[in-house]
């Protein structure tokens, strides 16, 4: 299984929206509000690495309210 971590900057005053659209996505196992440099942490999970490319590629920079987009990508 396949897991990304996606750090997020966002404007706050759209961070419930993102949240909740991050969500609806299919990839996505959690999704977290951060307290520290981050805001937001998204933990995505799939056993297809092209459908967390997908999701980080397309799906979250389509979001709107993102400043900043930072991935991790473990690969067993």
């Amino acid at each position: 299984m396949n897991e990304a971590y996606i750090l997020l900057n966002v404007d706050y005053k759209k961070q419930n929206n993102i949240i909740e659209q991050a969500k609806k996505l299919p990839t996505i196992k959690s999704v977290k509000t951060t307290y520290g440099i981050y805001d937001i942490i998204i933990i995505l999970e799939s056993n297809n690495m092209q459908e967390i490319k997908q999701t980080i590629d397309v799906d979250l920079h389509n979001i709107d309210g993102i400043n900043n987009l930072t991935s991790l990508i473990s690969i067993n």
